[in-house]
């Protein structure tokens, strides 16, 4: 079946000062010209009507999209930023415990120093306090004249 009406290739003029503005806001009437040699009357009325509604309907979607669109992206940099907030918070929290760590390492060395000292001091001390002992012990024994195999009890 044909069409009710013939057409051939329909030549469409955009105005390029506007087409930045057509990418960032939108297609808006006058936009597109058609040139004024063309016959007014391509379509019947009742069609050009009918085609006129669906443009628009389709311009309403367009702008509904449009503002759920926009509605999500303010949605994603909201999220955004509080995942930004909440991942700084947790490195500010990650560099308090690496240095509580780095002071409890650096306690540690100190400890293991001190003891690395401190235990052999120990030893040394102890033998010398078991010399002492002996020392006195003995010569307490002496004193009250008992033979050195009972003080070894």
């Amino acid at each position: 079946m044909e069409p009710p009406y013939q057409a051939g290739s329909i030549l469409v003029r955009v105005n390029t000062l506007q087409g930045k503005k057509m990418v960032e806001s939108g297609l808006q009437s006058g936009d597109f010209s058609i040139p004024e040699s063309w016959p007014s009357c391509l379509l019947p009325p009742a069609d050009l009507e009918g085609l006129q509604q669906k443009v628009a309907a389709v311009q309403r979607e367009l702008e509904d999209f449009k503002g759920e669109a926009l509605k999500a992206i303010r949605y994603l940099e909201d999220a955004f930023c509080e995942m930004n907030g909440a991942l700084a918070q947790q490195e500010e929290q990650a560099a308090r415990v690496k240095q509580r760590l780095r002071e409890e390492e650096d306690r540690g060395v100190v400890r293991n120093k001190v003891l690395t000292f401190l235990l052999p001091r120990e030893k040394q001390l102890r033998e010398h306090c078991r010399r002492l002992e002996g020392l006195l012990l003995g010569r307490s024994h002496e004193a009250l004249g008992l033979p050195r195999k009972i003080q070894a009890n």
